[in-house]
């Protein structure tokens, strides 16, 4: 009887051991799978012939648009080609070479004279993308306040909305518990080390996670502290790294990276999200007013009042691929969540002020160009699934490799879908966010360039201010701008540059990114205190969040409404640079700035290629000086006898930036 009971004993402890054993073998032994995921982008792609008047094929340009390649396809498509045709004298250079930028052929307007389309093909193409899905998070957290009996609380966040948290496991002083939510309370006895992971329905998991947890009892209340965790977040700050030789100084206080996603959440209220949250049946508000919304989109007092939890809602779901984002490209959160917010409101929709622009931070061609330009990791990842040589940099590639490139990476970003539910892909949404990160690095090491190019000293703090300024101005507004602070012999620190912008305009953009980043507050949410009957680790209980924060109503600067005369105002984008107002170039959306001689001064949108401007009481024969904001390109007429001026502005293609090293 006695050999038996040995032999019972020996036998439970083994089937203890062998269950403990699989489950420490499960979180260790196993290969994780690699955390990639195919995007698949399907278009309509189109094939056209350039064909001389006397018949002779002159080029073959492929897009993936309706109507004739535009004018930087056809360059990028037939420069060669048509360089070949009418060969330009060779310019022996002497002394050392520097950066130019790209050359285009001399006879331009005689191509489009000489030359007609023929149209060869259209194909359905599906352009494959290789993505990485940011790894998941798991933390673990005490109760902030005493207890009536002792747990933490361990959560995980499956940044990938295709995908969810299956399954929350580990030791407690070796004895094993599981959830199988995204949220475990663990209840505790005394001083404990816990040992945790976390699975996803991707069918990987985290590494292990030790932490140490202590207790003790004050005022008859228990208090839980984790006095040490040896998860590594990983996190470097790759801009202050690009810096190291060229800026001085400490980092701003909003260069932090916090250790959960959780504590981005902000309660803002956009109007612009708002509106489109309802307009596309994301919310209904049927039982509003005009359905909730007025004649211009925006939300009125009922839509706005049904809309507000899921705009709070909204803005802050793509937190955990933020926080993601910003770990892998060492970016902070908070800038790659700001400068969301200032495009684009969190909504991925695309736009066109001058050029077309994209995604959640609305990324347009210059855009692209700086992100594959400085950044060869993202140009490896957008070419692999549209060229056969990779192994070029971008800047080495000729004219229609880096259309090419541009055109795939604005591709992976471009989330608008009309046959997707509310016309949103919310995955190819996602997704951007990670090439956010990598253009925001890429103009770090833009800015870094042209400050070190032009032996400049700037802190910290204003090579930040200078990279929203080449993100915003691009590169040229940021590179004139410090050579005219430095020609005065200024300072090169923000205010000096503010003063000197050679893109003045975008002064109001940068200050208005540097106050959200200032002012951005974490949130902390309170954890929940429970009774010991609570403490069961399911997994299902709610952490208690913050009432949403206000955020204050700006007044609108009042604007003075001038009649008793017009200045008509045409604008519209040459993209095929034959120097005619074709219909498809007009501009919209954009923002004309008029100043009269006598101060006054009117800001008005264009509509249609054609903004109105009307005016009273200015002197016949006075200057007016007509600015197109967004791109700073001014023109000067004069107020005429008859009362009413007719004005076109041609607005040529993007400039893009010289062959850089």
């Amino acid at each position: 009887m006695k050999n038996f009971s040995k032999f019972f004993i020996l036998a439970t402890i083994f089937i203890f051991v062998f269950i403990y054993s699989s489950i420490n073998v499960s979180a260790q032994e196993e290969e994780p799978p690699v955390r990639e995921k195919i995007i698949e982008n399907t278009f309509i792609q189109y094939t056209w012939r350039l064909v001389t008047r006397t018949g002779t094929p002159v080029c073959t340009v492929v897009i993936n648009h309706e109507g004739f390649p535009s004018g930087q396809e056809t360059l990028a498509g037939c420069n060669e080609a048509w360089m070949n045709l009418f060969p330009t004298p060779t310019v022996i250079a002497t002394g050392t070479p520097t950066p130019q930028p790209t050359a285009t052929p001399i006879n331009i307007n005689q191509l489009f004279l000489d030359t007609y389309w023929v149209f060869v093909s259209s194909e359905e193409v599906t352009l494959v993308t290789k993505v990485t899905i940011p790894d998941m998070i798991i933390n673990i957290n005490a109760p902030g306040l005493p207890v009536n009996a002792p747990y933490v609380i361990i959560k995980a966040i499956e940044p990938y909305s295709e995908y969810q948290i299956t399954r929350i496991a580990g030791t407690v002083n070796d004895q094993p518990f599981e959830c199988f939510s995204d949220q475990c309370i663990v209840p505790l006895l005394y001083d404990s080390q816990i040992r945790f992971w976390a699975e996803s329905s991707f069918g990987d998991q985290t590494k292990v996670i030790t932490a140490i947890v202590r207790i003790y009892v004050s005022n008859n209340f228990y208090n839980v502290r984790v006095t040490s965790i040896d998860q590594l977040l990983g996190f470097t700050d790759s801009c202050r790294e690009i810096w190291r030789e060229t800026a001085f100084g400490e980092s701003p206080a909003w260069v932090v990276f916090p250790e959960s996603p959780d504590i981005l959440a902000t309660f803002d209220k956009l109007h612009y999200l708002a509106g489109k949250l309802i307009l596309h049946r994301f919310v209904d508000a049927s039982t509003c007013p005009s359905g909730g919304l007025f004649a211009n989109g925006a939300p009125n007092a009922c839509g706005l009042e049904v809309v507000e939890d899921a705009m709070f809602a909204w803005q802050n779901r793509f937190d955990p691929i933020i926080w993601s984002s910003a770990r892998e490209a060492g970016i902070p959160p908070i800038f790659i969540k700001s400068i969301i917010k200032q495009e684009s409101q969190f909504w991925p929709e695309n736009a066109r002020y001058i050029y077309e622009e994209y995604g959640f931070t609305q990324i347009n061609e210059l855009g692209a160009d700086v992100a594959l330009r400085w950044n060869e990791d993202l140009k490896n990842q957008i070419c692999s699934g549209l060229l056969f040589d990779c192994d070029k940099s971008f800047v080495s590639m000729n004219a229609f490799e880096q259309a090419m490139l541009r055109g795939g990476l604005i591709q992976s970003i471009d989330a608008y879908c009309p046959a997707c539910e509310n016309m949103v892909n919310l995955a190819i949404a996602e997704q951007s966010i990670a090439i956010t990160g990598q253009v925001i690095k890429s103009n770090c090491s833009q800015a870094n360039y042209i400050v070190k190019n032009l032996e400049l000293k700037p802190t910290i703090t204003d090579m930040w201010k200078f990279t929203i300024l080449s993100y915003h101005g691009g590169y040229y507004c940021l590179e004139n701008s410090l050579e005219e602070v430095k020609r005065k012999g200024l300072e090169p620190n923000w205010a000096n540059v503010s003063a000197n912008l050679v893109c003045p305009e975008a002064r109001t953009y940068v200050d208005s990114v540097w106050d959200n980043l200032s002012n951005f507050q974490l949130h902390y949410a309170p954890q929940p205190t429970l009774a010991p009957e609570q403490l069961e680790p399911s997994g299902q209980s709610d952490l208690v969040q913050l009432p949403p924060t206000p955020t204050p109503t700006q007044t609108p600067t009042p604007q003075t409404y001038l009649s008793s005369g017009k200045i008509n105002v045409y604008l519209y984008v040459d993209t095929n640079m034959n120097f005619v107002m074709d219909e498809d170039e007009l501009v919209n959306n954009a923002n004309i700035l008029v100043e009269f001689s006598n101060g006054t001064t009117k800001t008005v949108t264009v509509n249609n290629g054609e903004a109105i401007i009307e005016y009273e009481n200015q002197f016949k024969d006075s200057d007016v000086k007509i600015t197109v904001i967004e791109i700073y390109q001014s023109s000067q007429v004069r107020i005429p006898e008859s009362g009413e001026l007719f004005t076109i502005l041609r607005i040529p293609p993007p400039e893009l930036p010289g062959l850089l090293p």
